[in-house]
């Protein structure tokens, strides 16, 4: 039977996988159409934050997106 090797992603793999997810996120607040919408949207960046303690929080960032779109 052959072995398979099982490569990790490498750091930089990493860092644009969170990145690429936190953007998703970001764009699904942008284009929220209905507040219920919105909302949905927040829980999952709650839970994003929840499952990523290290990382800076992504509801922070949805609060800075609706404090530049109210200016």
């Amino acid at each position: 039977m052959p072995l398979t090797l099982i490569t990790m992603p490498s750091d930089a793999d990493l860092a644009w996988a969170e990145h690429e997810a936190r953007q998703q996120i970001i764009d699904r607040y942008i284009d929220a159409r209905t507040q219920t919408e919105a909302t949905a949207v927040r829980w999952d960046a709650i839970e994003y934050d929840r499952a990523n303690p290290l990382a800076s929080s992504l509801v922070a960032e949805l609060d800075t997106y609706d404090q530049l779109v109210a200016a």
